[in-house]
């Protein structure tokens, strides 16, 4: 740990991995929830049942690609506490932050063709889920260029350590 490196309040990262776990346990909850929800629509709307499988098959994934990417973010932001985040290991957990988002678009698509098939959409969920993918593409490429910028930090931080 290089403690010369200006670093966030300790308060705010308290608070923010505060708020990350809490995330989590939702997302965990959601994530058991889900199964008696997917159960619940199947028996209220029967003509649809058929797609309960694969829908709950798509949403579990899509909250555990979303836990994945809060797990991420947590240790990201613990290595930018700690000072270890110029190093060429914070890179492997961003490029999994970006797989995340680019997974999430993928699983979003796919949603929409299972949602398709089953004649079960509409034309406002079509506009939903094609500005969430959208969204998502924004959002893994904003990381790739911050990927950029901190690459480029890490570059400097070593020339800097050769020079010293």
């Amino acid at each position: 740990m290089n403690t010369f490196l200006p670093r966030p309040p300790l308060p705010l990262i308290f608070a923010t991995q505060a708020l990350l776990i809490v995330l989590f346990i939702v997302g965990l909850g959601g994530l058991s929830l889900l199964p008696g929800f997917s159960a619940t629509l199947a028996i209220a709307l029967p003509e649809y049942a058929g797609l309960r499988g694969p829908l709950l098959v798509l949403g579990t994934v899509s909250m555990v690609v979303g836990l994945i990417a809060v797990a991420v973010v947590a240790l990201l932001v613990h290595r930018i506490y700690t000072g270890c985040v110029l190093e060429r290991r914070s890179l492997v957990w961003v490029d999994m932050l970006v797989g995340a988002f680019v997974f999430a678009a993928v699983l979003v698509v796919v949603g929409f063709v299972v949602i398709s098939i089953g004649q079960a959409g509409s034309l406002f969920l079509a506009i939903i889920q094609a500005l969430t993918c959208l969204s998502f593409v924004v959002i893994a490429c904003v990381t790739l260029v911050l990927r950029a910028l901190l690459n480029s930090a890490i570059g400097m931080r070593v020339e800097l350590d050769e020079v010293v």
